[in-house]
């Protein structure tokens, strides 16, 4: 009994131990892939402005112009950098071979949040192959589209960086470049927040060398590996990173295991974990269970005689238990109360059982919860549409559904940029959990939120609508995020059993409802922007 538990326990800590990691890893290039997209469509952004308001001749021609044009375009970046944070520099260099060394901006990130314009690099001061004085001009140049520069310590302000430059092409033509410098340290303090079991993160670049390591400071280059982590690097490419797979190795002659994500910068995300430290807990509960059997192996064999009855009644009690916990039955529970040694192993079980009932709730939350908003996601949402069909099918099922579609999102993106549109997709999401509760919520879309409330019919869905127009209209006295309020636009009917066959069948009609809320408010408005 006890060695199957201890085979089973072994095998489940297992698995889980490598979906853990998998979820970390996932997280974590996730935090600084969002970083990253916000950068490139920051650039994006700067870029889109040059490209339709760029007149060559007038600004060869005419210095007011290009005055003009130039601090427009400095204010634009300021802005755009302030929203993303983190931002060394911003700078825009027209080609030197057609608008000259004095044309452009730099400016560098001041204490106070905003950004200094300072004297430009004279570019001719400096060879091609400088990288690290003119690599974010000469690199991109080279290019001919947007890139993400290697990490590089940037001599003309004394800082490690990474640069991602769009090259400007008008009419075919190369125009110049347009660009932000991230510092490192904001990459590395991402990278060190990675906590777990005392593993640790480390960044490497798309040619396998180490950016950035605990272990090593100043980076490594592949050729001075040693031979077990000449052995782990191919667990460390691109190729391998997009194959999502947890592999066990050797680091400094410990037993590892290593988790790898691609950023969007070409860069990796490799994340080491000692094996004794993910595997310590299975241990010890392995020890505890082969202890407390030999102590009762030992004394079931002295007393066998006079204790056999008393004996054989608990034992096949914890044996009933074990094997329903091996079964993956991790709710049962062992009731058996005793200061003997079968009484202690009774009490084993229960929290060997409590343990891994915990740990199965935490992965479940992170298998079924939206990370933005803490609402379920699109795969909690279609287990509970499998449920409500079993309930339908045997009659049993009272319900209602509510679809929401947050109205200008499209609008606040576009204005504002994805960060504020992210903040009024978390604000709507919060105003629904507030009224509906958050096991009752699901996120299916960008925008698209579904209520599904159990228990509850055609005369309560009027209460609940009613306090949510309210909260709607409380946070938009309050509000002070956005230059309109919030519109959320809803859909909200009841399971009836004479019209409705299947679980579709109520979504549809809400959906429908919905869309005609929808309507009804872009028409209302005049806009026919249904985003």
């Amino acid at each position: 009994m006890s060695f199957t538990a201890v085979y089973s326990v072994n095998k489940m800590v297992e698995e889980n131990a490598d979906t853990a990691l998998y979820l970390l890893a996932k997280e974590k290039s996730n935090e600084l892939n969002n970083y990253l997209s916000g950068v490139e469509r920051g650039v994006d952004t700067a870029e889109l402005y040059i490209r339709e308001n760029f007149d060559k001749a007038r600004f060869i021609n005419d210095k007011e112009y290009q005055k003009t044009f130039t601090d427009e375009l400095a204010k634009r970046c300021n802005e755009i950098g302030k929203v993303i944070g983190n931002v060394e520099t911003i700078y825009f260099r027209p080609v030197i071979e057609t608008y000259g060394n004095d044309t452009g901006f730099f400016m560098t990130a001041g204490s106070k949040g905003d950004f200094i314009r300072v004297e430009l690099t004279d570019i001719t001061r400096y060879a091609k192959t400088d990288r690290e004085h003119v690599a974010w001009y000469y690199e991109p140049l080279e290019s001919g589209e947007p890139i993400w520069l290697d990490p590089y310590y940037n001599k003309n302000i004394n800082v490690y960086m990474i640069s991602y430059v769009i090259p400007i092409y008008i009419d075919g033509e190369i125009m110049g470049i347009i660009g932000m410098d991230i510092n490192m340290a904001a990459i590395h303090e991402i990278v060190d927040s990675i906590i777990y079991k005392n593993g640790y993160g480390f960044l490497l670049d798309d040619r396998g060398d180490i950016i950035y390591h605990k272990d090593y400071p100043g980076g490594l280059t592949v050729d001075r590996f040693n031979n077990e982590m000449r052995t782990n690097v191919k667990y460390l490419s691109k190729e391998a990173a997009s194959k999502n797979e947890i592999h066990k190795g050797v680091w400094n002659g410990e037993e590892v295991r290593l988790s790898s994500a691609n950023l969007n910068n070409n860069m990796i995300l490799g994340i080491l974990i000692g094996e004794k430290d993910l595997m310590r807990e299975r241990t010890s509960m392995i020890i505890q269970m082969l202890v407390i059997f030999v102590i009762v192996f030992i004394i079931v064999v002295i007393v066998f005689v006079r204790v056999m009855v008393l004996i054989v009644n608990p034992i096949r009690t914890l044996t009933k238990a074990s094997t329903m916990i091996a079964r993956g039955e991790l709710n049962t529970n062992v009731e058996y109360e005793s200061k003997d040694e079968i009484g202690a192993l009774a009490k084993s079980i229960n929290m060997m059982a409590t343990e891994i009932r915990e740990y199965f709730r935490y992965m479940h939350s992170q298998a079924y919860t939206d990370a933005m908003t803490g609402v379920g996601n699109k795969a909690a949402y279609m287990d509970e549409i499998n449920m409500l069909e079993r309930k339908i099918e045997e009659g049993m099922a009272e319900f209602f559904v509510v679809v929401f579609d947050v109205n200008g999102l499209k609008r606040v993106n576009d204005n504002l940029g994805h960060e504020y549109g992210d903040m009024l997709i978390i604000d709507s999401a919060n105003i629904i959990k507030h009224v509906f509760s958050a096991e009752n919520v699901y996120r299916i879309g960008g925008d698209e939120f579904i209520v599904v409330m159990e228990n509850a019919g055609e005369e309560d869905i009027s209460g609940y609508i009613e306090k949510f127009d309210g909260e709607v209209r409380t946070f938009n006295k309050e509000n002070v995020r956005y230059e309109h309020d919030l519109a959320i636009s809803k859909g909200a009917v009841a399971y009836s059993e004479s019209s409705d066959s299947e679980y579709k069948d109520v979504f549809k009609r809400a959906d429908e409802l919905m869309y005609r809320d929808k309507e009804a408010f872009y028409r209302g408005r005049n806009d026919r922007r249904k985003r």
